[in-house]
């Protein structure tokens, strides 16, 4: 797909500054190309720049008789200069003087934006764009939105919590220790650090690879619900860079090849709220909030919500016959905010600690600015959600939506019993949920990579909720594991004063999570399967004819595979299936999951001749549903497993 080797440009483009390595843009890139807003008919292309020169964006395609050629106009963005004198000197504890990239010495590189929106296109169409910026070549390609009538299959990669911070490449995150051991195993090796307590990779190898990993299964779409970056008192615009590194950058392309849809989390906003820096509700905590907040929508360009102080914070994205729609919970404890409903009864709520808000941990006084929305009952987000539901079920659209905080959980941010931070308030629109029956929620946060599933009115249309929180962060157990439940959960349970205490549960519509669900399989030091790694979420939507389709969702993880040493010493990564898969289907606003059969290739409930038909159909085609062997390719292996699904009958 590249016409450049990206990482010998990358390499070419380091260059020395005062004495030392710079940060390495890409050539004249700060920021590669990435894809945003895709139409029938179009898309929209950023890149950043250290300087403000202008530069040119040519596209080749269908309908197309001769490139059309546009010139870029670059603006400067002050709001992502670099903030404090710790970017740049490596003071305290910050050790990568070399990440901090220079115009001239001395000088900080700045920001210039460049947005091209094109329009014109042919739906669903492929074209090669090439942007020459300075002495600096970059081409990849982009795909116009299908129409709601598509016949093609659609793929989403569905990942949050990369959580991007210059530390990273250093940092090895918690491992916990709650996940069980399968037979045979010899038990995860005592002691503390790396292989033990400690994951094998960095944070940043982590991500890397499970970049290397979406890249391989090729999906149409990537969503993030949010913790794009991680909140820190020594990075504020460097963990920005780190992001773009990874996804438009001298890592990887991933975003360059293929448009974002991202809600924003908390620590998106978090941006150096700490003692000596107003936090905690001191004078500047508003400001440094605010500040964070426009960085976001420095980056992203995305679909009007029609209320300009809250532009890029929740919208809708249309793609095909899917809408997603993103919304935003990361504001402060407003009343407008802190209700927990439906009340108690209908199992969404027991009786929490007060101010059950989603960042109570970060803000004590009311956030000033009037630029982060609420989203409880009545606001303008939730007007705005409800008819956009609304809509897009009328218009006879799959719906997915994301946020970031997860309302239900058995990770740490599940309930206000165990975090500052938990989700708890955003069950208010669990009812919202099934009422227009939405396909999927997708949320972070908790990071234990969970799956729930919640129909609280009995009627068949559940909804299943998804925590995607394994992008390259923490790998964290769950709070309630057997023989290992945080004292948290165990002093509510037994709190005389809270008689109702004992009936707590940190999820009630728990189904699979990889922390208790995928048992580790250990021989000595080396892990032969199992366990929780980094990893995210795909979703196939198939139609199947007559306004029928087939929505499919896989758990997939990066495994490391490890020489067993003393080292934990890591050989390479493979892309591996957790066992948890979930299949709906029906018409968009009557999908409802059917059993897992894997000779039932029509989904239609019994295996007979017409899966033969249906798989070599979806095989001639080259469609990746035909990858029944899910090695990222439709081969000839995949006619043999698809025949031994087959011979072995029904579920």
């Amino acid at each position: 797909m590249h016409s450049h080797s990206i990482r010998a440009l990358a390499a070419a483009a380091i260059v020395a500054v005062s004495g030392s390595i710079a940060s390495a843009t890409v050539g004249d890139f700060r920021v590669l190309p990435y894809q945003m807003m895709p139409t029938t008919d179009g898309i929209t292309l950023n890149w950043f720049t250290i300087n403000g020169v202008p530069g040119t964006l040519t596209v080749t395609g269908p309908g197309l008789g001769s490139p059309l050629v546009v010139p870029s106009a670059p603006t400067l963005l002050p709001v992502l200069d670099y903030q404090i004198a710790a970017e740049l000197n490596a003071g305290g504890a910050f050790p990568f003087a070399t990440t901090a990239i220079f115009e001239a010495p001395g000088v900080p590189a700045r920001n210039h934006k460049h947005s091209v929106t094109l329009t014109g296109l042919v739906p669903d169409a492929q074209y090669t764009y090439t942007v020459v910026q300075g002495a600096t070549t970059y081409s990849n390609t982009f795909r116009t939105a299908p129409t709601p009538t598509t016949e093609r299959s659609i793929r989403m990669a569905v990942v949050s919590d990369s959580e991007t911070l210059v530390l990273g490449r250093t940092r090895f995150r918690e491992w916990s220790r709650t996940t069980p051991q399968a037979a045979g195993s010899t038990g995860r090796p005592v002691g503390t650090g790396r292989g033990r307590d400690q994951y094998f990779v960095t944070e940043t190898v982590g991500y890397q690879e499970n970049i290397k990993q979406i890249e391989l299964r090729n999906p149409d779409l990537v969503v993030m619900p949010g913790d794009l970056i991680e909140g820190t008192g020594n990075e504020q615009q460097r963990r920005w860079d780190e992001f773009w590194r990874h996804n438009a950058g001298q890592y990887d392309d991933l975003l360059s090849a293929r448009p974002l849809i991202a809600a924003i989390g908390n620590n998106c906003i978090f941006n150096g709220i700490g003692a000596g820096e107003g936090g905690n509700g001191g004078p500047n905590t508003n400001l440094l909030i605010s500040y964070a907040r426009q960085q976001w929508s420095a980056y992203f360009d995305w679909p009007s919500n029609g209320q300009p102080a809250f532009q890029d914070l929740y919208y809708r994205q249309d793609y095909g016959p899917i809408t997603v729609i993103t919304l935003c919970s990361v504001k402060a404890t407003e009343e407008a905010n802190s209700r927990v409903a439906p009340p108690q009864g209908q199992g969404l709520n027991v009786n929490f600690p007060a101010n059950k808000d989603t960042n109570r941990a970060w803000f004590s006084t009311p956030y000033a600015p009037a630029d982060i929305p609420d989203f409880n009952v009545g606001t303008t987000q939730w007007n705005w959600a409800n008819a956009e539901l609304a809509a897009a079920r009328a218009a006879g659209q799959i719906i997915f939506v994301q946020w970031h905080h997860t309302p239900f959980s058995r990770g740490v941010h599940g309930s206000s019993v165990t975090s500052t931070q938990s989700g708890e308030a955003m069950r208010i629109y669990a009812p919202l949920m099934e009422q227009f029956r939405v396909a999927g929620v997708f949320c972070g946060h908790s990071e234990v990579a969970e799956q729930s599933y919640f129909d609280l009115n009995n009627d068949g249309y559940g909804v299943h909720l998804w925590d995607v929180g394994a992008a390259g962060d923490g790998l964290r157990g769950v709070e309630d594991a057997p023989g290992a439940t945080v004292a948290g959960v165990t002093n509510w349970r037994n709190n005389p004063l809270n008689p109702e205490g004992q009936f707590f549960t940190m999820n009630p519509y728990h189904v699979w999570a990889a922390d208790q669900s995928e048992p580790e399989l250990w021989n000595g030091t080396q892990l032969i399967r199992g366990g929780k790694h980094y990893g995210f979420l795909e979703v196939d939507v198939a139609p199947l004819g007559n306004g029928r389709f087939r929505v499919a969702f896989q758990n997939w993880h990066t495994f490391p595979l490890n020489a067993g040493d003393a080292n934990y010493t890591v050989t390479g990564f493979e892309l591996r299936p957790y066992a948890n898969t979930v299949t709906l289907v029906g018409p968009a606003n009557a999908l409802v999951p059917i059993p897992v059969c894997p000779g039932d290739f029509d989904n239609d409930g019994g295996v007979t001749g017409a899966d033969v038909e249906a798989f070599f159909r979806a095989f001639e085609a080259g469609d990746f549903l035909a990858d029944v062997d899910t090695d990222g390719g439709v081969t000839g292996a995949d006619i043999e497993v698809f025949f031994a699904n087959f011979e072995a009958g029904g579920c």
